[in-house]
């Protein structure tokens, strides 16, 4: 188990691609705490991975709040003792283009993914500090190539690539590594939902599968594999770089 007895947190982990990472860390042997605003997902995750023998953690979290990430960190070194590991996860996509967002909406999703890798950073980095641990921030394909009537969920995808390359200039010298994945099509529940709205989902779902080299979409298993890797000693060597998890899709976009 390359990560027994790590302490990781995951933001946004209840579902999704943070679903799949807090799985694979937690078989890896790290101890989980699971980060999100639905308390009965959250619990149910946390429940899953083995609260009762002291492997997990529920922490509910408003990520657009600073004083809520501010005690999420301190509950968790309350509760373990220490951070290694960081992982923002955490996101929300609102499919608008610059004309059609309102100030409001732009606000909610730099505050929630964005703003957020930036306060949860902030706040655990001085525990980083003592066990030489690494944040993982987790941005998407959207953030390198850009999407259609995406306009504030481009810019806070490419904001963390940028945050991602500067903090790991920055703490390099505490022995803390920063990196970054850019996630493409992965099946989740926001991407099934995607498929869903469309007039014709299984023609869309066939398109979408078309378009990627490797013939189909990713699985959040996969994304939780790489991470876990980056978090690991095997990556001691990482920092600053940039993963694409995207099976080929953006390869001649």
């Amino acid at each position: 188990m390359r990560l027994k007895g790590k302490v990781v947190i995951i933001t946004g982990s209840s579902k999704g691609i943070g679903e799949g990472i807090a799985k694979v860390f937690h078989k890896e042997g790290a101890k989980v705490v699971i980060v999100c605003r639905d308390e009965k997902a959250g619990s149910r995750m946390a429940h899953e991975l083995g609260t009762e023998e002291g492997r997990s953690l529920f922490i509910k979290t408003d990520m657009t709040n600073s004083s809520e990430i501010r005690r999420m960190i301190n509950k968790t070194v309350e509760a373990f003792g220490k951070i290694d590991i960081l992982v923002n996860n955490v996101g929300y996509h609102l499919s608008k283009d610059a004309l059609a967002t309102s100030e409001d909406e732009w606000e909610f999703i730099q505050n929630t993914n964005l703003r957020s890798t930036f306060l949860c950073s902030k706040y655990a980095i001085p525990h980083l500090q003592k066990t030489k641990g690494n944040i993982i921030n987790i941005s998407s394909m959207v953030g390198l190539v850009g999407q259609p009537n995406a306009v504030a969920y481009s810019a806070t995808k490419g904001g963390q690539i940028a945050m991602t390359k500067n903090m790991a200039i920055d703490f390099a010298p505490d022995g803390i590594r920063v990196n970054v994945i850019c996630p493409g099509w992965i099946q989740t529940p926001l991407v099934d939902d995607w498929f869903n709205q469309q007039q014709d989902p299984e023609g869309a779902r066939k398109y979408i599968f078309g378009q990627h080299p490797l013939g189909r979409i990713g699985t959040i298993e996969e994304c939780g594999y790489l991470a876990a890797f980056l978090a690991s000693d095997e990556a001691a060597f990482i920092t600053g770089s940039v993963f694409n998890i995207d099976g080929g899709v953006t390869l001649g976009y």
